[in-house]
C-alpha cells in the first residue's frame, strides 16, 4: 500500500535549474533606443542607419519575439552587430549565444572569450555567467570556488541571478560552507529584484524554517510570486499548498490544476504528483493510465519517488499491464537514488518471488569468508554479487567497495568492472576518466574483457578522444583471445566500416565466432548476414535459426527481427500475432525498433486490434530513444490526433528532428507541412526543398509529391516532363498515386507521348494495388471508351468500388450515372446521395449537381435556399458549371434577391473559364442588353465559344444572329446549318424554325431572339453532367 498524500518539497540541485534565465534580464540595461522609437520598425530603421543601442534592441526584440516573430538566427546577427561596435550588452549577449549554441553553432571558446572580457568590465551578467562556467566546467576547469567569488562579486553589486546562485552555494555548501542565514540574505536580495527562482528559494526556506522562523503565509506568498514569473517548480510547491492546507485554504482541485501547469512544463515533481493525484482520484476523477503516464514522464527524468511508484504499478498491473521485471527495475532505479520505499520494494521482490533451487545465499557466505581474508577474486565476486543482487540485496555501493579491494590488489576482472562502474555511474561518481584508467591497467594485465571496454571508449569517444583505428586494434587483440563481445564488435566494425574498410565477409567470419560461444548479440547479427546475404550465401531458415536462439537467449533485438519474419513472412508462414508477440517481448526490454513496430502494429491494426492510443505509446517511448521511424510516426499521430491531443506543431517539430537525422520520410512530411501550413507558415518553396531532400534519398511518396509540384507549378516553375521523370521514380516502387498520376500524363500527353492504351495499363495497375483514385480513372475510360472498348456497366462497377472507398469524384460520377440512368436505372434518390457523400468531402461537382438536385427536387425536397448555398461552395472551389448555375439564380432571383448585375459578373468568370452555358447566358445578356451594353458583335462571339463546345440553344442563338444579321454578316445558309446542329443537339427551338422553312418571319434582322419562359427553366436542367 503506498501513502495517500503527497509529500513535502525537495529542493532541486543547482544545475537542474540553473537553466531558468529570468525574463526580465533579456530586457538589458539599455532604454535610450525604446524612448526613441515607439515600435519595432523604427528601432529596425535605426539600428540600420548605425544606432547601437537600437540594434541592441532590435536583437533583443528577435529574441524575445517584442514586436515582431522570433528569431534566434537574427537575434544573434543583431547582437553581434551591437557588439562589434563596442555595445557591452550586446558582447555579454552574443558571448551566450555562443556558449549556449543560440541563433548559431555553439562555440564554447569564443563566448567564453566574450563573456571573460565584459567581466573584465564588472558587466555584472558577464561576472555571472562567468561563475556558471566555473561551477559547470563549461570552457574551463571546474571550480566552484571560483564560480563562489565571481557569484560574490556580481551579487554585491546588485546582481539579482548571480545573487540567487550565491545563495543557493551556500545553501547547499557548494564551494563555500553551508549556510542557511547566508542563503536567506542572499535569496531574500535577488526576490526583491523580483527573480522567481530565487522567489521560490526563498519561499521553501519560510516554509521548511531553514535560516529563517518558519511562515507558511510568506512562502505561500513567494511561491505565488514565483509561479506568477513562470517558475515551474514554484507552482509544484504551490500546488502542495493547496493539497496539503498549508498556508491557505486546502483545495485540492486547484492544487491538481497547479500540479498540471507545472508537469506539462516538465517539472518532474510535478508530474510525479499529479500522477498520485489520479492515482487515488485526488482533485480528479481517478484514472489510473492517466497515473502512469505522468509517473513515466517523471520516472524518465530520474525522479526517484515516481520510479518507485511506477514500479510498484508495474507491479500488481494498476493502470499497465503487469510486469514484475519493470518494476525490479524501476525499484533498483529508486533505490540506487536512495528512495526508502524503492529500496523496500525490491527488498520484498527478493524475499517473495527469486528463489531457486540453487542456494545464492549459501554462495554470498562463503564469497564473504574469503574476502575478509583479502582474496582478490572472491572480493570481486562478492562485488559482484552486490552489483547483480546475487544472493545479497543489490547494493552497488557495497559492490564497488569490494570492486576496489581486488582492484588494489591489481585482480584485473576487478579493475575492468571497477572502471565500468566509473564509466556509467554505477555506485560511484560518473568519471570516464578514471574508467578509461581502469581499463587501460586491466588490459596491460593481459584481460581481454577490458581490453573490449578500452576499445568500445576509443571507438564512441568515452573518456578519450574518437580513434575509430585503435579501436579495432584494441577489439582484434581481445578477440583473437577468445573474448566473444570483442569478436562481436571486430565484426561489426568490418560490417559498418568503422575503423576498417566493410568487409561483410569478415564481418560474418567474426560474428560466427562470437556466435560459437553463443554470444546474443552475435548470433543476431549473424542472422541478418543470412537474412539478406552480407558476407554469405543466403538463407532465410538459417537466419530464422540463428534470430530464434537470440531471442531465447533474451536479446530483444532478435526478438524484433524474429518478429518482422513473421509479420512478413521471411523464412516462416505469416503469423502476425506471433509477430506482435515478438515485438512487445523485445519492447517491454526497451528495443527501439521493438517498440515502433509493435506501435505500429497498434496503428495499422496487424495482429492486434487497433489502438491509436497504444501506438502513441510505444511510438514515444521508442522515439525517446531517438529511433527516427518512430519520431517520425509520432509526429503523424500529433498531426492528426490519433491516440493523443492533436498538435500540429508539435508534430512538425518531430518531423524536423527527424528529418534533421537524416529520415527521408520525416522530410517528406514537413515537406508536406510547408506546402499546406500544417503547424507551419505556408513556404511551397521551403516544401519542394524538402521534397526534393527526400525524393534523392530514395522516397517514394516524397518523388511523386515532388512530380505533383511540378505537374501543377506548386512552388516551382510547372514542367510536366519533369512531373513525368518523378512520377516514374515514384512508380518503380509501386507508389500507388504516382502509378495513377503517371496514367494521367499518359492519357493527357503531359510530359510524355500521349499513349492510352499505357495509361489503361497503369491505371488498372494502381486500381489493382487497392487505389480508389486509379480505381475512378479506370472507370471513367471505361465509360468513355478510352483505351479500352467502352463498357458503362463496367464503369458504373468501378465507380462503386471506388466510392465505397470513400473516393469523392468516384462518388460523384457514381452519382451522375444514377442520375442520367447510364448503365443503371435512372434513380434521382440515390443520385443525391452519391452526390451528398462527395460534397461532404467539398467535391465541388457534386457540390454543383448536389444543388441542382435541390433546386428541382430531383431526389430531395425542393430548397432553393439550399440550392444556393451549395452553387455558392462550389463557386467558391472554382467549379464553372456552379459559378454559372448561380448567376442563373441570381438573374431570376430564384433563392437570392434578383440581381442582373452580379448574374452577368458571374456568366462572366464561368464564361472567361470556358462553361458553354455561361458564354452562352452571358451572350444573351449582351443580345438583349441585359445589365451590360447591348453588344450584338460580342453576343455573336460568345454564342459561338459555346456553339463551338456544341450547346444547342447557343448554336440556335447563334443561328438567329446569321439569320438576321445581328454581329455577324448575314448568312441564311450558316443559319440553317446551326438550326439543324442545335435540333441535333435537341434544341426544339431549333426544330420549329426549321419547320417553318427559310421564309420564317424576320428575315428583315427586326426581330430579336426572345428569352422564353420555357427557355429559362430547361437552362436550369441543361447541363447535368
Amino acid at each position: 500500500m503506498i501513502e495517500e498524500k503527497n509529500e513535502d518539497r525537495q529542493s532541486f540541485d543547482q544545475d537542474a535549474v540553473m537553466v531558468y534565465i529570468d525574463p526580465q534580464l533579456m530586457q538589458g540595461l539599455a532604454d535610450v533606443a525604446a524612448q526613441k522609437a515607439a515600435n519595432f520598425q523604427e528601432l529596425l530603421s535605426a539600428a540600420q542607419e548605425g544606432d547601437l543601442e537600437s540594434a541592441y534592441q532590435v536583437a533583443l526584440s528577435y529574441a524575445n519575439g517584442r514586436g515582431t516573430s522570433k528569431d534566434s538566427e537574427l537575434a544573434f546577427q543583431w547582437f553581434q552587430r551591437a557588439a562589434d561596435g563596442d555595445h557591452i550588452a550586446a558582447q555579454y549577449q552574443l558571448g551566450v549565444c555562443f556558449l549556449r549554441g543560440i541563433g548559431t553553432e555553439a562555440d564554447i571558446p569564443r563566448g567564453l572569450e566574450l563573456i571573460t572580457s565584459t567581466a573584465d568590465q564588472d558587466y555584472l551578467p558577464s561576472v555571472c555567467e562567468l561563475g556558471l562556467c566555473y561551477e559547470m566546467g563549461t570552457g574551463v576547469e571546474e571550480s566552484k570556488e571560483r564560480a563562489a567569488e565571481l557569484y560574490r562579486q556580481a551579487a554585491q553589486q546588485g546582481d539579482a541571478r548571480a545573487q540567487c546562485n550565491l545563495g543557493f552555494f551556500y545553501y547547499r555548501g557548494i564551494g563555500v560552507e553551508e549556510s542557511d542565514s547566508e542563503a536567506v540574505y542572499w535569496f531574500s536580495q535577488a526576490a526583491e529584484q523580483e527573480y522567481p527562482r530565487a522567489q521560490f528559494l526563498l519561499g521553501e526556506c519560510y516554509d521548511l524554517g531553514f535560516g529563517v522562523e518558519a511562515d507558511m503565509a510568506h512562502a505561500v506568498e513567494l511561491y505565488t510570486k514565483a509561479h506568477d514569473g513562470g517558475y515551474p517548480p514554484a507552482t509544484c510547491s504551490l500546488g502542495l499548498c493547496y493539497e496539503l492546507g498549508k498556508g491557505v485554504e486546502e483545495d485540492k482541485e486547484r492544487a491538481a490544476r497547479l500540479y498540471l501547469q507545472s508537469a506539462e512544463e516538465e517539472d518532474p515533481r510535478a508530474q510525479c504528483n499529479l500522477g498520485f493525484f489520479y492515482y487515488w482520484g485526488i482533485g480528479v476523477e481517478k484514472d489510473l493510465a492517466q497515473a502512469v503516464l505522468w509517473f513515466s514522464r517523471s520516472a524518465e527524468q530520474q525522479y526517484p519517488r515516481a520510479q518507485y511508484l511506477l514500479g510498484h504499478c508495474y507491479e500488481f498491473g494498476y493502470g499497465v499491464e503487469k510486469s514484475l521485471e519493470k518494476a525490479v527495475a524501476l525499484y533498483q532505479a529508486a533505490h540506487h537514488r536512495s528512495y526508502s520505499d524503492g529500496t523496500c520494494a525490491l527488498g520484498l521482490c527478493y524475499e517473495l518471488g527469486t528463489g531457486v533451487e540453487q542456494d545464492k545465499a549459501k554462495a554470498v557466505e562463503l564469497y564473504r569468508q574469503a574476502a575478509q581474508q583479502d582474496n582478490a577474486r572472491a572480493q570481486c565476486n562478492l562485488g559482484f554479487c552486490y552489483y547483480q543482487g546475487i544472493g545479497v540485496e543489490t547494493d552497488d555501493k557495497t559492490a564497488v567497495e569490494w570492486f576496489q579491494k581486488a582492484a588494489d590488489q591489481e585482480y584485473p576482472r576487478a579493475m575492468m568492472l571497477l572502471g565500468e562502474c566509473y564509466e556509467n555511474g554505477y555506485g560511484i561518481d560518473r568519471d570516464a576518466a578514471k574508467a578509461v584508467a581502469l581499463y587501460t591497467k586491466a588490459h596491460e594485465a593481459g584481460h581481454p574483457p577490458a581490453t573490449c571496454s578500452l576499445g568500445l571508449c576509443y571507438e564512441v569517444g568515452t573518456g578519450v578522444e574518437v580513434d575509430k583505428a585503435k579501436a579495432v586494434r584494441l577489439y582484434r587483440q581481445a578477440a583473437e583471445e577468445e573474448d566473444a563481445r570483442a569478436q562481436c564488435n571486430l565484426g561489426f566494425c568490418y560490417y559498418r566500416g568503422i575503423g576498417v574498410e566493410a568487409d561483410d565477409k569478415q564481418a560474418a567470419e567474426w560474428f560466427q565466432k562470437a556466435a560459437d560461444q553463443n554470444y546474443r548479440r552475435a548470433i543476431y547479427l549473424l542472422g541478418e548476414c543470412y537474412e539478406y546475404g552480407y558476407g554469405l550465401e543466403k538463407d532465410v531458415k538459417r537466419a530464422i535459426e540463428l534470430y530464434t536462439k537470440a531471442h531465447e537467449a533474451g536479446y530483444p533485438p532478435a526478438a524484433c527481427s524474429l518478429g518482422l519474419c513473421y509479420e512478413i513472412g521471411t523464412g516462416v508462414e505469416i503469423d502476425k500475432v506471433k509477430a506482435v508477440e515478438l515485438y512487445r517481448q523485445a519492447a517491454q526490454q526497451g528495443d527501439a525498433r521493438a517498440q515502433c513496430n509493435l506501435g505500429f502494429c497498434y496503428y495499422q491494426g496487424i495482429g492486434v486490434e487497433a489502438d491509436d492510443k497504444q501506438a502513441a505509446e510505444w511510438f514515444q517511448k521508442a522515439a525517446d530513444q531517438d529511433y527516427l521511424r518512430a519520431v517520425y510516426l509520432l509526429g503523424e499521430c500529433y498531426e492528426y490526433g490519433y491516440g493523443l491531443d492533436r498538435d500540429e506543431r508539435q508534430a512538425v517539430a518531430l518531423y524536423t528532428r527527424a528529418q534533421q537525422a537524416g529520415y527521408p520520410s520525416a522530410a517528406c512530411s514537413l515537406g508536406l507541412c510547408y506546402e499546406l501550413g500544417t503547424g507551419v507558415e505556408m513556404d511551397k518553396v521551403k516544401a519542394v526543398q524538402l521534397y526534393r531532400q527526400a525524393a534523392e534519398q530514395g522516397d517514394a511518396r516524397a518523388q511523386c509529391n515532388l512530380g505533383f509540384c511540378y505537374y501543377q507549378g506548386i512552388g516551382i516553375e510547372m514542367d510536366d516532363s519533369q512531373a513525368v521523370v518523378w512520377f516514374q521514380k515514384a512508380a518503380e516502387q509501386n507508389y500507388l498515386r504516382a502509378v495513377m498520376l503517371l496514367g494521367e500524363c499518359r492519357e493527357n500527353g503531359y510530359g510524355i507521348e500521349r499513349d492510352m492504351a499505357q495509361a489503361v495499363e497503369l491505371y488498372t495497375k494502381a486500381h489493382e494495388g487497392g487505389y480508389p483514385p486509379a480505381t475512378c480513372s479506370l472507370g471513367l475510360c471505361y465509360e468513355m471508351g478510352r483505351g479500352v472498348e467502352q463498357d458503362k456497366a463496367k464503369a458504373a462497377q468501378l465507380y462503386r468500388q471506388a466510392a465505397d472507398r470513400g473516393d469523392a469524384r468516384a462518388q460523384c460520377n457514381l452519382g451522375f450515372f444514377y442520375y442520367h440512368g447510364i448503365s443503371v436505372s435512372v434513380d434521382d434518390s440515390q443520385a443525391a446521395q452519391w452526390f451528398q457523400k462527395a460534397a461532404d468531402q467539398d467535391y465541388p461537382r457534386a457540390q454543383m449537381l448536389l444543388g441542382e438536385c435541390y433546386e428541382n427536387g430531383y431526389g430531395v425536397e425542393r430548397d432553393i435556399t439550399k440550392a444556393v448555398e451549395l452553387y455558392t461552395s462550389a463557386h467558391e472551389r472554382g467549379n464553372a458549371a456552379a459559378t454559372c448555375s448561380l448567376g442563373l439564380c441570381y438573374e431570376l432571383g430564384r433563392g437570392v434577391e434578383e440581381d442582373k448585375g452580379r448574374a452577368a459578373q458571374l456568366y462572366r468568370q464561368a464564361a472567361d473559364h470556358g462553361n458553354a452555358r455561361a458564354q452562352c447566358n452571358l451572350g444573351f445578356f449582351y443580345y438583349h442588353g441585359i445589365s451590360v451594353k447591348q453588344d450584338y458583335t460580342k453576343a455573336a462571339e460568345l454564342f459561338q465559344q459555346a456553339a463551338d463546345q456544341d450547346n444547342a440553344r447557343a448554336q440556335y442563338l447563334l443561328g438567329q444572329c446569321y439569320e438576321h444579321g445581328q454581329g455577324v454578316a448575314k448568312d441564311l445558309s450558316r443559319a440553317m446549318e446551326l438550326y439543324h446542329q442545335a435540333a441535333d443537339g435537341g434544341s426544339k427551338d431549333a426544330k420549329e424554325r426549321l419547320e417553318k422553312g427559310h421564309s420564317a418571319k424576320g428575315t428583315s434582322g427586326q426581330e430579336a431572339p426572345k428569352q422564353e419562359k420555357g427557355l429559362l427553366k430547361k437552362a436550369l436542367k441543361l447541363f447535368k453532367k
